[in-house]
């Protein structure tokens, strides 16, 4: 079943104004106010979680005629089901008194807002004094975490908000501490809640934002009196000169920024996020090859990574064969004899990584010694200490050192917008501060540490070919690769598959009450019970290793059931757990019936993401990505029917089938559940040299340019293959190239 997209009308009449730039008017819309309306059509825009929502009300004397809804921002099959369905809903009850969509909490409350404030203007009502009653109140709202919903506490005094406490919550660390440092004050000094969320913290920053509201409320606030215009700073234009900028305070600016300092070289570092530390904040950890200071210790119950088994690891002994590693390492990357990586570059990455763990503790870092991954055998993983309940304090730490003891200057909040260029040598980054003003920063060398590109629909799909549901940091849009490729920068394996290690329903269900109600569709494209296809229809792997390698076939896939199957889940359930890594609320337990699995797969099928048919045909058409074909769906169907047998060509173990047994060919109806590999980011972007020099597409170096961490990882992949998941890659390379860049421009300006 595919869901039309209702037809948006033009409007009639553009009024349209930002919920964060305009006076919003408090508005009763119940009966009592008919025949106030002055007729028209009245447009009013409000931001909901991808961006702008404008809605649209044409009204006679007495009712509201028509409601429109855009918002081509908001998430598919989540928050645009809200842009979708609310606006019929706002004209049937004649005002916003509506209920919103569940999962889609700031979508929904963007359109009633907007439709608030139309409605106010079509009465010609002016903005009303906030009133509020003195008090403390508290709410909760849900951030980025599905289970723990953020906790908060608001004081009222005097007609104003005095106080915000955040509470107990199960955010992400850093991101509640970061709002509340910077956000909250932003609220009360503006008495409104019309204020940015901040880069780097978005759903914990709406997350507050909602509760806020709600407590407002409470206290008598009228909703749309709560977004009053924030008065708007004075724009500066700032200039400044360093002899090198670091656009990214990551992992890999992070390193660049400390390892170009410590060289007694000036340094500025920036970065759109409200906070430093990026994507290395909330990893677990980097790896490192034979750190050291882990060499020389003896290291009681340690596990050996080839033998499997812990025992004391002697005084002297290495953790890792490096050398065997480098092997394995080029093997991997070797692909019908051709070699894509660039081996004297992960030849250095693997020798200095080491090293680079111990002059990260000199900046108060710990770390665990080195272990395997996944079952791996290399253990070269080093995670934080304390996991990532540290990190935060770790990167804090590192940049207050940085400020203090090397003379280096950060400022975050400041978005690079421009590489400067001057004789074909980069020379500086023209910045933009969160209040609108600018920021020019010359500089004899620029880095380029900006995370890759995995936040960016568009750049997804110019060089992924399709879109990759994120789990990770959005702020990563790509900007310092594309600086680069204007300039005639080259670029290395960029359409390589992104870095995914877990799959999740393409979109994640939070309506029902029972939490395992809503990860039914998370056991369904999870659980090595069923029958997974690729967007072609061809079956391709052993359900059970489905986590860590459905990336192989794309963005998507889908999992497949016919109505017996889905009879049985109703009545018994999987017969294993189905919990997930990650974006689950729970998990679907074992053996327990599934009895609201009809009303889930229909809350999907309205999302979007789930189908339904009575043929295989159907079901086909139904999927309509153009790339699935009958025959192909008929031919997987029949052969997962030789598996129950104990014959089947991926080797699942016969025990697998026991529970839901074979797809029936002549079903009564069929059901597909769109799953998805979500991505923590992309793997590779500019090409550069062992200097971290970015490279032109004559393969010389772009005068004065580096690039670190994920936008130039690709130098150590193949675009035929994916991530190498020896353990904590990504992040050692983010350390380890930052360290070099950082070192080899000092050397550089020295001669």
């Amino acid at each position: 079943m595919t869901r039309k997209k209702p037809i948006l009308q033009k409007v009639v009449t553009l009024l349209s104004f930002s919920l964060l730039l305009s006076v919003v008017s408090c508005v009763s819309t119940n009966k009592a106010d008919e025949g106030k309306y002055t007729p028209g059509t009245y447009s009013a825009t409000a931001n909901g979680f991808g961006g702008p929502v404008t809605v649209s009300i044409t009204v006679d004397a007495k009712r509201i005629i028509a409601v429109n809804a855009e918002g081509s921002s908001e998430s598919p099959g989540i928050g645009s089901i809200a842009v979708e369905e609310l606006p019929a809903q706002i004209l049937k009850a004649q005002g916003t008194d509506v209920d919103g969509i569940s999962g889609a909490t700031y979508s929904s409350d963007a359109v009633k807002l907007a439709a608030e404030q139309a409605l106010s203007i079509a009465m010609g009502k002016s903005a009303e004094v906030l009133t509020m009653k003195d008090g403390q109140y508290e709410s909760t709202a849900k951030g980025f975490n599905l289970l723990t919903p953020l906790a908060v506490s608001v004081t009222i005094a005097g007609n104003k908000i005095t106080g915000i406490t955040i509470g107990e919550n199960g955010e992400t660390n850093g991101m509640p501490q970061v709002v509340q440092a910077k956000l909250v004050p932003r609220i009360i000094e503006a008495q409104s809640l019309a204020v940015d969320a901040l880069t780097g913290a978005t759903s914990t920053s709406k997350a507050l934002m909602d509760a806020v509201k709600n407590c407002c409320v409470q206290a008598g606030a009228v909703e749309s009196a709560l977004y009053r215009k924030v008065p708007v700073p004075e724009k500066k234009n700032l200039v400044y000169t360093a002899d090198v900028v670091v656009v990214g305070m990551g992992g890999s600016g992070t390193a660049a920024a400390l390892s170009a300092a410590e060289q007694g070289l000036k340094v500025i570092a920036i970065d759109k996020a409200a906070k430093w530390g990026g994507t290395a904040a909330v990893t677990s950890g980097p790896m490192g090859v034979n750190v050291p200071s882990q060499v020389a210790a003896e290291i009681p119950n340690w596990q050996d990574p080839i033998s499997k088994t812990k025992r004391t690891k002697a005084a002297g002994e290495k953790l890792v064969d490096a050398e065997a590693l480098f092997k394995d390492w080029v093997e991997y990357t070797t692909v019908d004899g051709v070699q894509d990586a660039k081996v004297e570059i992960v030849k250095k990455i693997i020798d200095k990584s080491g090293t680079v763990i111990d002059w990260l503790g000199d900046y108060g870092f710990k770390f665990t010694p080195a272990v395997g991954f996944v079952g791996g055998k290399w253990g070269i993983f080093t995670s934080y200490v304390g996991s990532k309940a540290l990190t935060e304090d770790y990167f804090a730490a590192a940049f207050k050192k940085f400020a203090e003891e090397l003379g280096g200057q950060y400022f975050l909040e400041t978005a690079a917008t421009e590489l400067l260029m001057k004789n074909g040598k980069a020379v500086g980054v023209l910045a933009k501060t969160k209040n609108g003003g600018t920021v020019q920063i010359n500089a004899k060398a620029v880095v380029l540490a900006t995370g890759g590109f995995g936040g960016s629909e568009s750049l997804k799909k110019k060089y992924l070919g399709e879109s990759w549901r994120l789990y990770g940091m959005a702020q990563n849009d790509g900007a310092g690769v594309l600086m680069a490729i204007e300039q005639g920068a080259a670029t290395k394996n960029i359409d390589m598959p992104p870095m995914s290690h877990f799959v999740a329903p393409y979109s994640i269900i939070t309506k029902f009450e029972n939490p395992m109600d809503n990860d039914i569709p998370y056991g369904m494209v999870c659980s090595p019970e069923v029958m997974a296809v690729d967007q072609s229809g061809a079956r391709f792997i052993n359900e059970e290793n489905i986590a860590m390698n459905a990336y192989k076939v794309g963005a998507k896939y889908f999992t497949i059931f016919s109505k017996e199957q889905i009879d049985i889940l109703r009545q018994k359930g999987f017969s294993a757990a189905a919990s997930g890594r990650y974006l689950s609320q729970g998990g679907v337990k074992a053996d327990v019936p599934l009895s609201n699995i009809d009303q889930v797969l229909e809350e999907g099928i309205k999302r979007g993401f789930i189908y339904k048919s009575d043929s295989i045909k159907g079901l086909v058409s139904a999927i309509g990505n153009g790339r699935m074909t009958e025959k192909a769906l008929l031919e997987s169907v029949e052969g997962y029917a030789s598996g129950a047998k104990g014959m089947d060509p991926f080797k699942k173990p016969v025990q697998r089938f026991a529970r839901l047994g074979a797809l029936s060919a002549n079903s009564e109806y069929y059901v597909a559940v769109t799953g998805a590999p979500y991505i923590y980011s992309v793997c590779a972007g500019l090409d550069v040299n062992e200097k971290m020099q970015v490279l032109k597409e004559n393969g010389k170096p772009l005068d004065g340019l580096y690039a670190v961490g994920t936008d130039s990882m690709g130098v150590l992949f193949t675009n035929k293959k994916g991530y190498a998941n020896y353990g904590g890659v990504a992040q050692g390379y983010a350390f380890t190239s930052g360290k070099i860049a950082g070192e080899e421009i000092a050397a550089s300006l020295k001669k």
